[in-house]
């Protein structure tokens, strides 16, 4: 693999952590053996580690998250890619993740599977891998890996990124829930599957209303969790991480929007 910098590696003076560093950080907040764990990592937490190729860099970050939950836990990883929105098709084990560095490395590691989802697939590795893998036909539906990590009550946590960059999972709150700024749409294209058999797939994908102000802006949800001590916080060198049950997550985004339906998006944020 080609190796791209990153953020932060040509400060040379910069106060370093290590990889323990990191899992005592996720320890101290909850994230423990056995948990499942939907993690939005950001590659400026590994930058923050001593001098060394970046491939390995984001492989000791995702280890020292791993070594957190143990064997007996599932680490999942959002490796979304949008291409198949524009008629390309999608494919399982190389259609590369549009969402950052350490999603990319960690799909491409042994022993971790990738889920089909077109759009917004996810890569796992552990126990509950397969479970969260399976195949989906609604982006943010019921049956959806977002439904599955709210039946198993996931730990959902920021790794060095903000709630409003990781609050994917906000958006299977709102179909839900039936907020009336986003409608369903489908997506029609070639799925390449892990065995290389080609198969025509539609997935239905809850887009926001692009007329009004949809965009997502979670810093009331963030405010309210961290006011009711649902949020934990750990600092980690010059980042943070933040933690929050996928239920506590759900039950709080679930009232804000029955008092104000535009609670989670920009437009409510004006009022």
């Amino acid at each position: 693999m080609k190796c791209i910098p990153i953020p932060g590696n040509g400060n040379v003076n910069r106060v370093s952590i290590a990889p323990a560093d990191v899992t005592d950080a996720l320890l101290s907040i909850g994230v423990t053996e056995g948990k499942v764990v939907l993690v939005h990592p950001d590659a400026i937490v590994a930058a923050q580690f001593p001098p060394m190729p970046n491939e390995r860099r984001l492989e000791l970050l995702i280890e020292s998250i791993e070594a957190a939950i143990g064997a007996s836990g599932t680490l999942v990883i959002p490796t979304f890619s949008y291409s198949f929105t524009r008629g390309e098709p999608f494919d399982v084990l190389n259609t590369p993740s549009s969402v950052g560095m350490v999603s990319e490395c960690f799909r491409r590691l042994p022993g971790v599977c990738r889920s089909a989802d077109p759009i917004f697939s996810f890569a796992a590795r552990g126990p509950h891998a397969r479970e969260l893998c399976a195949p989906v036909q609604e982006c943010f539906g019921k049956n959806s890996v977002f439904g599955a990590l709210n039946q198993l009550n996931a730990e959902i946590v920021d790794l060095g990124c903000s709630m409003s960059r990781g609050g994917t999972f906000v958006h299977y709150v709102e179909t839900a829930h039936g907020v009336d700024y986003r409608y369903s749409k489908v997506f029609s294209g070639t799925v390449i599957l892990p065995d290389g058999q080609s198969c025509e797939r539609s997935v239905i994908y809850n887009v926001r209303d692009l007329n009004r102000k949809s965009e997502a802006d979670l810093r009331r949800l963030q405010k309210r969790l961290e006011a009711e001590k649902k949020l934990r916080i750990a600092n980690i060198g010059r980042s943070r991480i933040l933690a929050v049950t996928a239920k506590d997550l759900f039950d709080t985004a679930w009232k804000m929007l029955d008092e104000d339906r535009a609670s989670l998006i920009a437009e409510g944020a004006e009022k």
